[in-house]
């Protein structure tokens, strides 16, 4: 559960003026109780700032963020959080950000479905095909690459794994995310925001639409992210009606499929499946993908 504490600190103070020169009013610390243990809080290096103009996040975060923010995000008024500026010195990077105020997606609803559908697909239309170098398809590369080696002695699941492998070389790369999950995305003013663009850069376009399905369910039996079949179907028709430079649909449907598998392999692979739940569905979206099943629609 996460929780923030107020605090006073001159460290964070300076580092706030060394990007702003805003009034501070209040900081509090975002911090998660991960047990009922005293101890069992984490403390995080993100500070919610309020100023005269409004609240603003100031996070310790990676030059990978800072760069899609600063090549790819601001100024675009795409659904994201407004980009202020950073600051940097030998070992750490700072960011300060617009404060999205809202609930996030863990209670899913039509019409979110609907809205989160709308601004995934305004970023990706505006990258789409996009052959920016940044780095970010090889590290995603050399880690399912890893993933496969794990996973490819399941003699169902492995031949799977390894067409998702193969078709990864020519899916169709955007701007993505990267961690496209439902506590990622905030409903602010009736529309959908996407935050946390730390893990995101130009990769395939059918990883955050899979990943924004995979781990919600009607029962949240992995992640407390609640979405129904036709919540399901009503984000997958509405991101392929809007993307611009469609794949036929048959395509589009077997790469959400494949992009599927690689998720929940992801967390069989870190032993984060004590029920035997990512196993199971692996093995049934397996066989599916073997059967050449795609074809149908979702």
């Amino acid at each position: 559960m996460n929780f923030e504490i107020e605090i006073e600190d001159n460290k964070v103070i300076d580092i706030f003026k060394q990007i702003s020169d805003e009034k501070i009013n209040e900081i509090m610390q975002v911090c998660e109780r991960y047990g009922e243990g005293e101890d069992e809080i984490r403390y995080y290096d993100v500070y919610k700032i309020t100023t005269p103009s409004g609240s603003k996040i100031l996070k310790k975060t990676g030059k990978r963020e800072v760069s899609n923010y600063e090549k790819f995000l601001m100024n675009k008024h795409f659904p994201v959080p407004t980009y202020y500026g950073k600051w940097e010195d030998e070992d750490d990077i700072w960011i300060l950000i617009e404060n999205i105020t809202g609930n996030d997606l863990r209670d899913m609803t039509d019409e979110l479905a609907l809205s989160a559908a709308d601004s995934i697909t305004e970023i990706q239309n505006a990258y789409w095909m996009n052959d920016e170098t940044d780095g970010r398809f090889d590290v995603y590369w050399e880690r399912i690459n890893k993933r496969y080696f794990y996973i490819k002695n399941e003699p169902i699941i492995g031949e799977a794994y390894s067409l998702f492998l193969k078709r990864q070389l020519t899916c169709p790369r955007t701007l993505s995310n990267g961690d496209f999950l439902e506590f990622n995305a905030m409903n602010h003013n009736n529309r959908v925001y996407i935050i946390d663009w730390g893990f995101g850069g130009i990769m395939p376009y059918s990883l955050d639409i899979a990943r924004f399905l995979a781990h919600a369910t009607v029962d949240r039996a992995t992640f407390p992210f609640y979405m129904n079949e036709k919540q399901k179907k009503l984000f997958v028709e509405r991101v392929y009606n809007n993307i611009n430079q469609k794949p036929e649909y048959s395509q589009y449907i077997y790469d959400i499929k494949l992009a599927t598998l690689n998720e929940y392999v992801e967390f069989i692979e870190a032993d984060e499946d004590e029920d035997g739940w990512y196993y199971k569905h692996a093995l049934q979206l397996s066989e599916d993908i073997l059967k050449n099943t795609y074809l149908k629609s979702l």
